[in-house]
């Protein structure tokens, strides 16, 4: 019988553990002033934003077992922080990054050391640690050189229902960060859905729970510079991002919407996706290699329309 990443981690995770969530916050680094406090007075119409499903830093592998040690994560890191510089990268989303004490990577705080290579400006860092256990402590994260603070984070699954049925969605969920990008403030939502052609219920139910928490923000502020980033776990043309572009909150980039990422080396699926409101033009859209990732990253240069309306 062959277990699926789903049945490793059920079986993983029911050795008697009950509670499961780590924090959701913005760390700064190098003293760098807090989102409240900072005031930029520069006009910024354009930056490069990227995202990567970044497996952990531990290889295109199938193995949620497989091992690194701590020299080899940094070295993958390292790599990581040198590419985005190269590239001019402002603000990269993550998926997949492990947190300290993660026995299998290393035991570091993967989206912090990644930031820490990168250095000045690049002194802040979401952390959204949507499973935490004595072993294995993973999530989402983003790197940005602009100001953020945390906004929301909605855990799929997280309806009363307990740890089962948060474990049911894998531990899945999507957040909201605001970021000062100079004088302009950009919403920002990330998230990773679920995975599997048996579960298509759920990743359904989490892009509807995602449709519907982006209607209502849209109708709070519908002049919002907004981008959603993330690994769909489906194709460009999927029910689920049907229904979550339904309304015309986000839309895709005019050109190459549907880049192949999945997987690495031979990239048959579009997975991963950028959208953004109408106010902001994607231009550029792009893949990129990380080699030790089963997803190609995506990156973009993303342009702010001045007075849309």
């Amino acid at each position: 019988m062959v277990l699926s990443r789903r049945d490793l981690l059920h079986g993983f995770l029911g050795l008697g553990l009950t509670s499961c969530l780590g924090p959701f916050k913005v760390l700064h680094l190098n003293n760098a002033a807090p989102y409240e406090l900072s005031d930029p007075l520069e006009n910024i119409s354009r930056i490069t934003f990227a995202h990567l499903n970044a497996a952990d830093l531990r290889g295109n592998t199938p193995n949620l077992f497989k091992f690194i040690s701590k020299e080899k994560a940094y070295h993958h890191a390292k790599w990581l922080a040198d590419f985005l510089l190269a590239e001019g990268v402002d603000v990269i989303t993550l998926n997949e990054v492990d947190y300290a004490g993660t026995a299998k990577t290393g035991g570091l705080d993967q989206p912090k050391i990644i930031a820490e290579y990168m250095g000045s400006p690049y002194d802040y860092v979401v952390f959204d640690q949507y499973m935490k256990s004595p072993l294995w402590t993973t999530g989402n994260a983003v790197i940005s050189r602009f100001p953020m603070q945390k906004h929301y984070r909605r855990l799929f699954g997280d309806d009363g229902c307990g740890f089962e049925n948060r474990l049911e969605h894998l531990f899945k969920d999507f957040i909201h960060v605001k970021l000062k990008i100079g004088r302009k403030e950009v919403d920002l939502i990330t998230t990773h859905l679920d995975n599997g052609e048996d579960y298509n219920a759920f990743r359904t139910q989490e892009a509807q729970e995602l449709a519907d928490y982006l209607a209502e923000f849209t109708l709070q502020d519908p002049d919002s510079y907004t981008i959603v980033s993330g690994d769909y776990n489906d194709g460009s043309d999927s029910e689920t991002m049907k229904m979550i572009m339904k309304k015309g909150v986000v839309l895709p980039p005019a050109e190459n919407f549907g880049l192949k990422t999945y997987q690495n080396g031979n990239p048959t699926h579009d997975l991963d996706h950028i959208l953004a409101s109408s106010n902001i033009k994607i231009h550029d859209y792009r893949t990129f290699v990380f080699p030790w990732s089963d997803h190609l990253g995506l990156i973009c240069e993303l342009e702010f329309i001045e007075n849309y309306r």
